[in-house]
């Protein structure tokens, strides 16, 4: 999937360099139960990591199991291999602010 308006929309988003315009962004483009999905897709990641079992994680979110192995999934992948570490860095980064 690399379309016109995919390649539009990385250039769009990669232009960004203010959190809150990124959160501007963020809201027009996606729906508020697209947001909660990603929002679900973040945390099943960060449980994986932590080993948490993926019923554990389906029963914790309210999400199907089929949720969590996609998930999963998508981990194995070299997108997420590569991005891992900015994932993390980003996680701590979000937890030192809020403390």
């Amino acid at each position: 999937m690399n379309t016109q308006y995919r390649k539009q929309l990385l250039a769009f988003l990669c232009a960004i360099d203010d959190s809150n315009e990124m959160a501007a962004a963020l809201d027009i483009l996606l729906t508020d139960k697209e947001h909660v999905d990603v929002d679900q897709r973040l945390q099943i990641f960060h449980l994986l990591e932590a080993q948490v079992p993926q019923r554990e994680i389906s029963a914790t979110l309210g999400v199907g199991i089929a949720t969590v192995t996609r998930g999963s999934k998508a981990m194995q992948t070299e997108s997420y291999k590569k991005l891992a570490k900015k994932l993390a860095h980003s996680r701590n980064e979000l937890w030192m602010r809020c403390w």
